[in-house]
Formats: structure tokens, C-alpha cells, sequence
């Protein structure tokens, strides 16, 4: 059994070689040996799932892991590890597609784009089960994608006895939306062509099952299991409020009979993950009674009997409420340090790292990094050195890679220079970055302003060298003369400031993308040339197509963009304003960016520029811009318009014509008002 990181470290190389040789029946018994381990009851944490999840190298983007599973399969068939690892290698790519945003942010696209990514996963672990006498680790994962993306309804086809249909009625609801979610997936592959047969054990499911498919999927992989505590964590994850359970579901479960088959600390470790829900959310740290009951709530929970992975986890959640509450930026880039709580939060970590090294890599490196580098905790600096020197031979993290590459190339940390393993680490951390959502340039401006200008430097140019747009951003703050909030004057270098511009526009870099943008603009103001104002609209329409909702352009880039194509002649460009930019703008900003849209939008209905005016569409988004502003400048302004103040009988024939004018919302109009599914509850709407 692979006890230790460098027992699973070793047996995971000896796997990779024979896969490697095309010794599959090698590869086979070494899987078959692990998993039985699992079957009877081990929870170490690099087990069997660990060795599925690592088996191709994580240093390897998706779509070549993808292909190097599909040839395993074609090549061993019969055994069901690379199915397994197939369905776990799509398990990815749905989170890939979906991205970790909150639900109200996701695009229907997104969705369906990973719908159809779970439909590849849900396939292959069909082959897994055909091919498995005991297939709880996959019945585990058909528990979570069921509870995470849904049922598709091909699967509860084949459990009917019936016809499964994969995409026809799709294609003909939703042609267009049906393409978008197939270009999403292109990069990972084709929507799935043909199904599995059911394998036996999933047939003769009942009505009731279907009504209660996290229920059925849990049974399932407990009936092989009976002490399934990963897949008991699952569930109880998806009875969270935010997935529509609530805390009382939760404590009835933990408390219920499936959980009674767990021993004491695992049961505890599911009412661990049950507070979670709410510990998650960081408390104001200007109100005291709310701080201390956070603080209660981790002294309790590390009062359980817990086991030593579980125990690490939650003294890395409170070291990271420490780092919330210990940092404070009254003016921007003036941070300071609360002593007491970075202290607290050392200690935490300390004996985290005692328990569980990698439980601090992938919790709490962050905080160590601000204990050691920004609050300069006594002791930090050690436990940082000595938290990398233990997983240099076996992690899989971006973030502690390339820390272990500035450690190698610059002999930092206690490290030996080895520039041939810190190009190695490197190359690893690049590789995983993206899917791990790590920003490596934060790490070499971390470097740079808080360990050693020169090997900072040297990353930043190392990362924008092998194509990192972030760090060619930061390259360019750089040779401004100011990064991370710090002034360097003796860096200032406009020529190569221009340069690494240059090659962050053409690498994507929406930050920089923007500020070009908005540099235009300014040239426009004091120079009319149409070229400058026509290359500014193309790079924010760029930043607008490519950012993401919670991506700092996203925001500003409409809201220049709506401005710009507002004040043309063109009614096309002012459509495009007002149904492609300030709608989103409404539907997915904080209230202050919502309060100008609304106010922007009440204008536009109101004169019906560029759109028909409506009387009726104005006095929403008049409202709505006082409810989420009420001292907006576009509402005091509007007011005594919209609302015909000032005027004999006024307000009488404003209120007439904003009811004549409801009928005569057209529907593109009125969905972008109240929602693209919004339909009004008339037969006489006007086509868009």
C-alpha cells in the first residue's frame, strides 16, 4: 500500500513506464492492486483515485491526455482502469467548460458545452462497469455528475429498455445554440457518436429512482462499498442551500444510516464539510461578534476526533480566515499586517505541515506565502522553504512548481542550483496553470518585489518567453516602472515597454488588450483620426467577446464600448449597444454598474434613439436605476422626463402613454427587459 507521497510517487512511475512500453497487462495489475486497497477499506489519500487522476502527467494539457486515454482504450479494451481514466479526464474537461463562476454567471452555452463533455464521461464509465466486477469508484463519480450536470436523458433511455437518443431532438430545439456548445467543446473533441450498451447492473431501475437519482447513485456504489466515505462526501456536498438542500438535510444524513457505517472520524469529517457551507464566507472583519464566532466555530471543529488529513484541512481553513482577517488595505497597494492573526496563522499551518504536507500545498500556500514574504512572520520563511523541499519529488501544483523553480534556477530557499531541474518545474507549472486557475506571474511578482529582483525578473521573462500573457503584462507594468503596487523607477525602459505591449495584445492579454483601448480613446479626444477610434472599438469589442463576467475588463470594456458605439450614426452600432452591452451589463453587474445601465437604457427608451421610444420600457429602467442607486445622476436627471413633472396634467399622460406602450414592446425589447426567456402574455408582439 502506498503508505507515504514517495511510496505513491514510486509505484505512479513504475505505472507511467509500463504504459509507456505498452506492458498494459503490467499497468493492469498495478491499478487492480491499488484498487482492491481501496475496495477493502484504505482512505489514504494517494490511492486509487489519486493514481487515475496523475497516471497521464498533469504537465500534459487536456486534449493530449484525452488522446493518450483514447489510444489506452483502443489498445486494452477489455480492461476498465482506462475507461475510468477516460470518463476522469472529460470529469475535467466539464469543469474546464463551465469554469468555476457562481450558477447565475454561467452561459447556457457553457452548460450545454458541458453537458456534452459529461455525456463522454458518463460513456466511458458505462465501459468501466461493464468490464468491472465491483465498480464503486466510477458509481462514485456517476453520483457526483448526476448531482453536478443532471441526468442526460439518453441514460434514463437505456434504463427504460428504450431507444436512446444522443442529440436529434437537440439539433432541432436549438440549432444554433447546439453548434455554439459543439465549438466550445472542439478543443477536447466531437460530441460523443455512439453508446455504450447498458451494462446489466444499471438495468431495471425504477420511477422512483429516476425522481431520485443522487439517492439511486449513492445506493449503487454503497452496495459494492458499504463504507463509501468519499462518496458519502458527495452527497453531502450537493445538499448544500446553494445546490437546493439546506443544513437541516445535511445534519439529517450525517446523523442517518448510510453515514452510520463510517467510522467516528469520517463521520465527523462529514460534519466538518457540512460547516463548511457558511465558513466558507468570510465574516466582516469590523464586526467583532461575527469574527469570534468564526473562530469558536474552527476551535470546535478541531475539538472532533478527526483523522490527520481532515485535522490539516480545517487549520489551513482557518490560517486562510486569518489572512482575510489579518490583511488590511485601507488605500490601495497600502497594505498592513495584523501580527496577532499571521502569527495564528503560522502556527496553524506548522502543524498542518506536521500532518499533511500536501493538504498545505493545496490549501494554504497562499497564506504561507503572505506569512513568509509580506508579513514576515518569524519562522514563515523556514516552514515555506521546508513545505517546498517536501513536495519538490512528487506535486502537482502549479503554484508550488514554480516557487520550486525560483528556488532551483536562483538557489533560494535553501535549494541547490539545478537549472535544469527548475526548467523542468517550470515547464510543469505552465502546463497546469490553466487548469488549476493559477496567475504564475502574481508568483513571479511575488518573487520579484518580495525575494530577489533578478530571479523575478528572470521568471517573468522565462514565463513571457514561453508564452505567458499575464507575465508579458506584468512585464509591461514592469518597464513602466511600477509592479505589485511598488514603484521601480530604475526599470523604466519604453522601448521594451512597447515591445512586451505588443506581445501581450497579440497573446490575448484582455488587461493590456483594454488599456491600448483606452489609450486610442484618449488619442481620438485630442486627434479625431477615425482610424484611432475604429482600432479602440475593435480591441474592446475583443475584450468584450473574449473576458469573462468576473474578468476585471469585463465591465469596463462594455460599458467604453456601449459609449462609443452609442455616439455614432449608425443605428446598427446602437442596437449592438443596447441589446449586446448594456443588457449584460444589467443582468450580470454589482449595483453600481447596474444603476448605469439602467439609467443609460431609460435614456435610450425614453428618446428612442437608435430604438423605437417607449414609454413603458423607460419607466422600468428608470426604476430600476433608483432602486440600485437611488442618487444616480441618470435618475435625477430622467425623473421629471419619464414621469412628465413640470408640466399641466403631466404625470396623468405619462402614465396613459406608459400603459399604451406596453403593448407595443417588441419582443427582443421586452427580453432583454425581463429576461431572454420572457415571453409577454399578449399575441400582438412586434418581430425583432
Amino acid at each position: 500500500m502506498a503508505h507515504s507521497p514517495h511510496d505513491a510517487l514510486t509505484l505512479r512511475r513504475n505505472a507511467r513506464d509500463a504504459l509507456h512500453q505498452h506492458r498494459f497487462d503490467d499497468v493492469d495489475r498495478l491499478l487492480d492492486e491499488v484498487e482492491q486497497q481501496w475496495l477493502d477499506g484504505s482512505t489514504t489519500r494517494f490511492g486509487y483515485g489519486w493514481l487515475l487522476a496523475t497516471l497521464l502527467d498533469p504537465a500534459q494539457d487536456l486534449p493530449t491526455r484525452l488522446e493518450q486515454a483514447r489510444q489506452w482504450c483502443a489498445q486494452q479494451p477489455h480492461s476498465p482502469h482506462p475507461w475510468a481514466v477516460l470518463g476522469a479526464l472529460w470529469d475535467r474537461v466539464c469543469g474546464r467548460i463551465r469554469s468555476s463562476e457562481t450558477i447565475e454567471t454561467i452561459r447556457q452555452v457553457q452548460w450545454d458545452a458541458a453537458g456534452l463533455a459529461r455525456d463522454h464521461a458518463l460513456a466511458a464509465w458505462l465501459h468501466t462497469i461493464a468490464r468491472h466486477p465491483r465498480p464503486a469508484f466510477v458509481l462514485g463519480r456517476m453520483l457526483r455528475m448526476s448531482c453536478y450536470l443532471g441526468e442526460p436523458r439518453w441514460l434514463q433511455q437505456l434504463q427504460r429498455g428504450g431507444r436512446a437518443d444522443l442529440y436529434n431532438a437537440q439539433q432541432h430545439q436549438d440549432p444554433d445554440g447546439f453548434a455554439a456548445a459543439v465549438a466550445l467543446l472542439a478543443p477536447y473533441g466531437r460530441p460523443l457518436e455512439a453508446l455504450p450498451a447498458l451494462p446489466p447492473l444499471l438495468a431495471g431501475r425504477s420511477e422512483e429512482a429516476f425522481e431520485y437519482a443522487a439517492d439511486y447513485w449513492l445506493q449503487q456504489a454503497l452496495a459494492i462499498r458499504a463504507n463509501d466515505a468519499d462518496a458519502l462526501e458527495t452527497y453531502l456536498y450537493y445538499l448544500y442551500p446553494r445546490w437546493g438542500g439546506s443544513h437541516a438535510l445535511m445534519q439529517h444524513f450525517i446523523d442517518g444510516a448510510d453515514a452510520a457505517r463510517l467510522m467516528l472520524p469520517q463521520r465527523n469529517r462529514l460534519r466538518v464539510l457540512k460547516e463548511r457551507d457558511w465558513l466558507g464566507f468570510q465574516p466582516d472583519a469590523d464586526n467583532a461578534d461575527d469574527v469570534a464566532q468564526y473562530d469558536q466555530a474552527y476551535a470546535a471543529l478541531l475539538d472532533l476526533h478527526l483523522d490527520a488529513s481532515t485535522r490539516a484541512l480545517v487549520l489551513c481553513w482557518w490560517a486562510m480566515l486569518d489572512y482575510h482577517l489579518g490583511r488590511d488595505e485601507p488605500q490601495e497597494n497600502q497594505v498592513h499586517w495584523d501580527p496577532v492573526r499571521m502569527a495564528h496563522a503560522h502556527d496553524c499551518l506548522a502543524e498542518a505541515f506536521a500532518l499533511d504536507p500536501a493538504c498545505v500545498i493545496e490549501e494554504g500556500l497562499t497564506v504561507l506565502e503572505a506569512c513568509a514574504l509580506f508579513a514576515h512572520v518569524d519562522g514563515a520563511d523556514t516552514l515555506f522553504a521546508q513545505v517546498l523541499a517536501s513536495v519538490e519529488d512528487w506535486t502537482d501544483s502549479a503554484h508550488a512548481l514554480a516557487w520550486l523553480a525560483a528556488g532551483r534556477q536562483s538557489g533560494l530557499f535553501g535549494f541547490s542550483v539545478d537549472a535544469a531541474l527548475a526548467t523542468r518545474h517550470l515547464r510543469g507549472a505552465l502546463a497546469m496553470a490553466p487548469e488549476e486557475d493559477v496567475d504564475l506571474s502574481t508568483v513571479a511578482a511575488n518573487l520579484f518585489c518580495a525575494v530577489s529582483a533578478p530571479a523575478g525578473l528572470q521568471m517573468l521573462l522565462d514565463l513571457g518567453a514561453a508564452g505567458d500573457p499575464r507575465s508579458m503584462a506584468t512585464l509591461v507594468d514592469l518597464y513602466r516602472g511600477r509592479v505589485g503596487g511598488q514603484d521601480f523607477p530604475a526599470f523604466i525602459d519604453p522601448a521594451q515597454e512597447s515591445a512586451w505591449t505588443e506581445r501581450a495584445i497579440a497573446a490575448g492579454d484582455l488587461v493590456v488588450i483594454y488599456n491600448r483601448a483606452w489609450q486610442l480613446g484618449q488619442a481620438f479626444e485630442q486627434n479625431p483620426e477615425p482610424a484611432l477610434q475604429q482600432q479602440s472599438r475593435a480591441l474592446y469589442r475583443r475584450c468584450v467577446d473574449e473576458a469573462a463576467p468576473h474578468d476585471r475588463v469585463w465591465r469596463p470594456a462594455h460599458k467604453n464600448l456601449a459609449v462609443l458605439l452609442y455616439q455614432g450614426e449608425n443605428d446598427a452600432d446602437k442596437q449592438e449597444a443596447v441589446f449586446d452591452l448594456l443588457g449584460p451589463l444589467w443582468w450580470r453587474g454589482d449595483s453600481a454598474t447596474q444603476a448605469w445601465a439602467a439609467g443609460f437604457l431609460a435614456d435610450v427608451f425614453h428618446f428612442g434613439n437608435g430604438v423605437p421610444a417607449n414609454a413603458f420600457l423607460a419607466k422600468v429602467w428608470l426604476e430600476r436605476a433608483a432602486e440600485a442607486e437611488p442618487d444616480n445622476d441618470d435618475v435625477l436627471r430622467m425623473r421629471p422626463l419619464i414621469d412628465g413633472q413640470g408640466k399641466l396634467f403631466g404625470a396623468s399622460r405619462a402614465t396613459r402613454q406608459q400603459a399604451r406602450d406596453r403593448d407595443k414592446v417588441d419582443l427582443r425589447s421586452w427580453q432583454l427587459t425581463f429576461g431572454q426567456h420572457a415571453v409577454p402574455d399578449r399575441h400582438d408582439i412586434q418581430p425583432v
